[in-house]
């Protein structure tokens, strides 16, 4: 990549006198030029091995559709100088006075006190002069004022690249106001001043008439929603590289700790050639050669037992089929039904759009649970366990699991070491990432700098969605039109599977759609194997559901010596049936909720291999992400999807026939607050065209009509209106709005985090002491004299361990929680097992009646 940077020093000479950065140690300074000759280094080398050269290209060519090479060539010089301008503000006389005891530039303008030391705004307010003076070469009107509105979003980026990103208008407003934070103004007339009276020159009027601010949001916004999300998608994109560079040459320059890798697969044929070798990869490829694609007749008239696997197989190789076929597209839906192994079959197509050498460098493997994640991890280490340079390039990045640290690189001391986990961590630089819906989303849309940081990394990747119906049906209109967008612009393949899969499409009005994987679905869905491989009986719909004559027919089930399973959509009602039933059956009963921490749900899962008859009560939880093979089913009934999916841990291996008995005992509404459609009457099994529906598996039938109710809303003049949400919002870069709208968790109660410590034995034999945990945790926090990313590393690892003793309760209570030690949210009760019976936390102890977090 070449790049025409700009040398400060001929914007503006006292640049050569200043510093960016300052060691306590020995007072070592780095000239602002040494440091933005770093970032420009680290720029350059993220564009280069992570490809972004051809998003820049892409997008190009996308937005600037008509733009002349002169044009392009003037935008292209002015977004790479957003590196060499993010700290020439440092010229701040107070900053370098206060920060890096510099008195060289005493007698210079100095900003008013409102600016103080800051230097982001000041950095803005110079780009912004340097440039506007700049664009007025460009001889093309309308050209110029194209180039014009992207002089100002840059300056955007540089004046919030050490904050979050605000409202872009809030912005531009502060050039014209001169109250309170309005920084805008006060930085604008230190420019003009250090100009005039330092400089003798004068200065382009950086600040917007409200017609032309008006004007340029018109401009910006007047196109459909994909120019939007382009737009959207690139200001993310060139300022999560700003802030890396930053970091990274900041990072070399104080801790020594240099980025050698960006996260990518160089070479992914020593991965597939150990996936290609496993047993069950070496049946399928057996399979492929010898009877791929046999016809449905013979499948049909073979025994339930004998025929899955070939099912299986016929999915798979159906799907790596249409992939090929589809390679240059964007997004592929797979639908296979629950036990059909969606797993095995996103891993394979996965790999093989990485090996077809379309720039595809990166892996994100997407979960809506954690239990998800932590199932998935697993089985990749059954695959890859015994290869250390395969192992060594996956990591898992949520809340439960320590930062992934390098091995055999740190022999120069811990603070070095622990930079480089916490960089790898925040900039995602892991070639293969299994991760949570939550996580992806806060990348995707989030406005904190630390959800920016790794937006880049997103840049010609594959990302495997799980489930994506567990998201608010609110917001599938938006999250499919960001997904095409995004696709497109960044070269990302999108793989979206489920048992039940919405087709999203009828909610975009795009030209291009994606790519159905497994076209004749039917042929698996209505197969025997998967349509009656578990039973739906509604008999006690019919009747007015108690937990006692639950409790009856079930102790009747418990006679039969089988597995069962129960699942309640209240916690509160799971754990009292838990309790009501325990002691009244002679098997062995146990209990998972969303409070169970991985060791417990990893204890449950290995006793219910072993137990010929067992009883589990759940919650919801166990709806995904718990790899279970259960004989007899009990379910509250909720939404269709999440029946199915329950159905999916009965009956899994088909050596029986298995049934689920739907009852009605919890209210929906109750449980599910974010006005889903879905918990309507009407879309649930308490209607029989309902439990047609999910007796056929035509799911296609229930989301259509859903799918046509959510279109009307989006369509309609209100808050909900998806055209106005991407012209007002998307398009005029308010990235807060997009932030709150696109957040999944929307949950409106007060929670507290409360510490219940105990002593807990591992699967494994190890005790662990939560008192011991808790003043690791209190220790850590009120050291003043660790290096901050020690700290953050160390804290995430005792929050990973702190997981098994922390549950949230919503506040309210009459508990006396004034007693108790408290540090930020975090309660800590020394005697927690005096809130458990039989292994269950009584919430009624605590004063919280309400419910808790599944």
């Amino acid at each position: 990549m070449s790049s025409d940077f700009i040398d400060l020093r001929e914007v503006q000479k006292e640049t050569a006198h200043c510093y960016a950065h300052r060691k306590e140690i020995a007072e070592q300074k780095e000239t602002l030029i040494e440091h933005t000759m770093l970032c420009q280094k680290y720029y350059k080398k993220i564009i280069q091995d992570k490809q972004i050269q051809t998003i820049f290209k892409k997008f190009e060519e996308l937005y600037f559709t008509d733009m002349s090479q002169e044009g392009i060539c003037f935008f292209e010089k002015m977004r790479d100088n957003v590196i060499s301008f993010h700290d020439i503000g440092k010229i701040n006389p107070r900053f370098q006075e206060k920060n890096m005891k510099n008195c060289m530039l005493k007698g210079k303008a100095r900003p008013h006190n409102n600016v103080g030391s800051k230097h982001s705004i000041l950095s803005a307010v110079l780009y912004l002069n340097y440039f506007l003076n700049e664009v007025s070469k460009i001889e093309n009107l309308k050209e110029r004022k194209i180039l014009r509105d992207f002089i100002y979003i840059h300056s955007f980026l540089i004046a919030r690249h050490h904050g979050v990103l605000n409202d872009f208008q809030i912005y531009l407003d502060s050039f014209t106001e001169t109250e309170g934070s309005a920084l805008g103004w006060y930085a604008q007339q230190w420019l003009k001043k250090w100009m005039e009276e330092d400089e003798g020159q004068k200065i382009k009027k950086v600040y917007l008439k409200k017609e032309q601010k008006g004007r340029m949001f018109e401009r910006l916004a007047e196109d459909d929603s994909s120019q939007q999300v382009y737009l959207f998608g690139y200001t993310r994109l060139l300022f999560s590289l700003l802030v890396a560079a930053d970091y990274y040459s900041t990072s070399e320059y104080m801790n020594n700790v240099q980025l050698k890798k960006s996260g990518q697969l160089n070479d992914i044929s020593n991965i597939i050639e150990a996936y290609e070798k496993t047993k069950i990869q070496l049946s399928i490829r057996s399979y492929e050669k010898t009877k791929y694609p046999q016809k449905k007749e013979v499948l049909m008239k073979r025994k339930k037992s004998e025929v899955i696997n070939d099912l299986r197989t016929e999915m798979f190789l159906d799907a790596e089929k249409t992939l090929k076929e589809h390679m240059n597209d964007h997004l592929f839906y797979l639908e296979e039904p629950t036990g059909a192994g969606k797993s095995n079959t996103a891993l394979n197509l996965s790999f093989q759009i990485v090996k077809s050498g379309r720039d595809i460098n990166k892996i994100f493997y997407i979960y809506p649970f954690n239990t998800l994640v932590d199932q998935n991890i697993e089985s990749m280490k059954k695959i890859f366990g015994d290869r250390e340079d395969i192992m060594d390039q996956i990591a898992v990045v949520n809340s439960l699991v320590p930062m992934k640290e390098e091995k055999d690189e740190y022999e120069e001391g811990a603070k070095k070491r622990y930079q480089k986990i916490l960089l790898d961590r925040q900039f995602l630089n892991y070639p293969i990432i299994l991760s949570t819906h939550v996580t992806l989303f806060k990348t995707l849309f989030g406005n904190e700098k630390e959800d920016v940081f790794a937006f880049y990394q997103l840049c010609n990747s594959v990302i495997v969605l799980d489930e994506i119906q567990s998201y608010k049906n609110a917001l599938w209109s938006e999250i499919i039109t960001f997904l095409k967008s995004y696709a497109k612009l960044l070269n990302i393949k999108i793989i979206i599977m489920s048992a039940t899969l919405p087709n999203l499409e009828m909610l975009t009005d795009h030209k291009e759609d994606a790519v159905i994987l497994i076209s004749q679905k039917d042929r698996y869905f209505k197969h025997p194997v998967f349509a009656e491989r578990v039973i739906p009986d509604y008999s006690l719909l019919k009747v007015k559901m108690t937990l006692e004559l639950l409790c009856k027919h079930v102790q009747k089930q418990a006679l039969q010596e089988k597995k069962i399973l129960i699942e309640f959509i209240s916690k509160k009602s799971a754990e009292n049936f838990y309790r009501m039933i325990v002691d009244t059956v002679d098997c062995e009963v146990l209990f998972m909720s969303g409070d169970s921490s991985i060791w417990e749900r990893q204890k449950i899962i290995e006793k219910l291999s072993h137990l010929k008859s067992v009883i589990l009560v759940a919650t919801q939880v166990i709806e995904a992400g718990v790899d279970i093979d259960m004989d007899i089913g009990y379910k509250d009934c909720s939404k269709l999807d999440s029946e199915e999916q329950f159905m999916g841990r009965i009956n899994r291996s088909c050596k029986s026939e298995g049934i689920v008995y739907f009852f009605n005992l919890d209210s929906v509404r109750t449980v599910y607050r974010d006005g889903d459609i879905r918990i309507d009457e009407d879309f649930t099994v308490l209607r029989p065209d309902m439990q047609e529906i999910l007796k056929t598996k035509s799911f296609e039938d229930y989301y259509e009509e859903i799918l046509e109710i959510e279109k009307r809303k989006k369509n309609g003049e209100n808050e909900n209106n998806l055209e106005n949400f991407f012209r007002e919002e998307v398009g005029k870069l308010n990235y807060p709005e997009v932030s709150k709208k696109m957040r999944l968790i929307d949950d409106q109660r007060e929670m507290m985090n409360v510490f219940l410590s105990r002593n807990l034995i591992l699967p494994n034999g190890e005790e662990v002491c939560g008192d011991e945990i808790w003043q690791e945790y209190e220790s850590l926090l009120h050291d003043q004299e660790m290096d901050y990313s020690e700290q953050r590393v160390r804290l995430h690892e005792t929050k990973c361990k702190m997981n098994m003793f922390v549950y949230q309760i919503e506040k309210g209570s009459t508990f006396p929680w004034d007693e108790y030690e408290q540090i930020g949210d975090m309660y800590f009760i020394k005697n927690g097992d005096d809130y458990f019976e039989n292994g269950i936390l009584n919430r009624e102890k605590l004063g919280s009646g309400g419910e808790m977090f599944f």
